[in-house]
């Protein structure tokens, strides 16, 4: 058995790495179907078995089903069905029964995958996670609930889960740690992506593939490991045996930026030592006092600690008609964006879609469109035009602008859309602007970054606790820039990232 970990330095190559490896195994005679690559979320293994696919055209997508997450495998291994996990509904029947409040519910990594933002649900997880006692995990929390009414809420969820033989996106990993060996696939080659952000009990599976392989190679920055709060185990990255090797050419970070970089890399005291060169481009680093003196008529990731942070350029960028993204969601909706873009088109005699005349009727005014087609019953194979709508669906406009016909879009929206449109952006395709929690970009990169050091107080009392951490964090944000890194000079500077 040999395994090799591999640690990755921002932008150095790290799935290229892995994916050359794979190369190497499939000129070796190793089947696809014998390489098992899991990543940390459906999204990195997704992106790297698109890739394996674009790579290697001889051979087929589904050869590549290895391509997975460790919850996907335990889903498969295990042979449930969507009907075993807990639904949206079941979960907030389940609140209701227990008196819980805000149970926000929605869809997480997987379609079977159910988040929450209920604080007492999300410790319970997390005490499973990390494969800690639940009282430990109860005293370390920020709870406002007394343990037993705590502890009532954990036995009712699971008589709630076995009463109706359900399970939950944990239990999947549970399970499948203490099943039977021969459950457990054997690959001759097991590799693991973004191991920095694993959980002691996604190790313990981990553990178990690499046993049944040949051969294991532990991929992952442990300078980049930013979700310890979300249960991620660091440290048994950083003792797992085997040899490792270093990237060491990032094609990303210019020299300034990497200089800054890497002292804020050496205040983390447990970590791998790493030396590695940046790109040969000397870039741009500025400390300001303004973001408003900024170009954003180019491509901008704007980073920060906290999501408070980024209110103020979020409302300067909707005012000067720059569109952007935050925290993955766009400043001007699909919809409204559909409903604009739609509407020019069948002023210009073009046809468009019915799922586009749904977004049209969406926004109409009222008195232009007839009672009983409000809701555009469409076929998705036909195309429609402005006399198709006037004569067979009720559209009683006549030739206007979107501004005049599309009155249900509010006059903020409505006002911003025009902005932008006179500043020549396009509503369509993807904002150049992104505004994202420092969380939120772990994987992104730009050309340029507008980083914001301030610390709320969560975080101020983290950097105290667990100053490693905070590094890390401050790490990460920064390594995001590809061209200029420009750092918005704090509030205060006892209460922000030391720049």
């Amino acid at each position: 058995m040999k395994i090799t970990k591999v640690f990755g330095p921002p932008g150095t190559g790290k799935t290229t790495f892995l994916l050359n490896k794979v190369e190497e195994f499939l000129q070796e005679g190793i089947p696809p179907e014998d390489i098992g690559y899991f990543a940390f979320t459906r999204k990195a293994s997704t992106e790297a078995k698109t890739r394996a696919i674009a790579r290697f055209e001889n051979l087929k997508e589904k050869q590549f089903s290895n391509f997975r997450t460790l919850h996907s495998l335990a889903y498969s291994r295990l042979g449930l069905s969507n009907g075993r996990m807990i639904s949206s509904a079941q979960m907030k029947e389940f609140a209701e029964k227990v008196g819980m409040d805000n149970v926000y519910v929605n869809s997480g990594d997987e379609s079977w995958e159910l988040k929450t933002d209920n604080p007492v649900l999300n410790v319970i997880n997390l005490a499973r996670l990390k494969m800690v006692d639940l009282e430990k995990e109860y005293n370390a929390s920020s709870l406002n609930i007394g343990w037993h009414s705590f502890l009532h809420i954990y036995n009712s969820y699971r008589k709630f889960l076995e009463k109706n033989t359900l399970l939950d996106f944990t239990d999947l990993l549970e399970q499948f740690s203490v099943c039977d060996e021969d459950i457990y696939p054997k690959f001759q080659v097991v590799i693991i992506d973004e191991a920095q952000d694993l959980s002691p009990l996604q190790w313990k599976v981990v553990s178990r593939l690499i046993k049944k392989s040949n051969k294991a190679y532990i991929a992952g920055d442990d300078d980049q490991a930013i979700f310890g709060w979300a249960g991620a185990d660091v440290k048994s990255l950083l003792t797992y045996e085997g040899e490792h090797i270093i990237l060491n050419q990032s094609h990303r970070i210019p020299r300034k930026i990497y200089t800054y970089a890497d002292k804020i890399a050496n205040r983390i005291k447990y970590r791998v030592p790493k030396e590695w060169n940046p790109r040969d481009d000397e870039g741009s680093l500025d400390i300001i006092t303004n973001f408003r003196n900024l170009d954003f008529n180019d491509n901008w990731l704007v980073l920060a600690p906290s999501n408070y942070v980024l209110n103020e350029i979020h409302a300067y960028l909707k005012s000067m008609g720059i569109l952007f993204e935050r925290n993955h969601i766009r400043s001007i909706s699909e919809k409204v964006v559909d409903a604009v873009d739609s509407w020019n088109r069948i002023m210009n005699y073009e046809s468009v879609t019915a799922s586009n005349v749904k977004s049209i009727y969406s926004y109409l005014n009222k008195d232009l469109i007839k009672r009983g087609f409000k809701k555009f019953e469409g076929q998705s194979d036909v195309r429609y035009t402005f006399d198709d709508l006037k004569k067979n669906h009720g559209l009683l406009s006549e030739k206007s602008s979107w501004i005049d016909a599309l009155g249900k879009i509010s006059d903020d929206q409505s006002i911003y859309i025009r902005s932008a449109i006179r500043k020549g952006q396009s509503l369509l395709g993807n904002p150049q602007v992104k505004l994202s929690t420092i969380h939120g970009s772990k994987g992104g990169e730009a050309e340029n970054v507008l980083f914001f050091p301030d610390l709320s107080e969560k975080f101020c009392s983290l950097s105290f606790k667990d100053p490693d951490a905070m590094h890390r964090l401050h790490y990460v944000g920064v390594t995001r820039a590809k061209k200029s890194l420009n750092i918005m000079q704090p509030e205060r500077y006892d209460r922000s990232f030391s720049i």
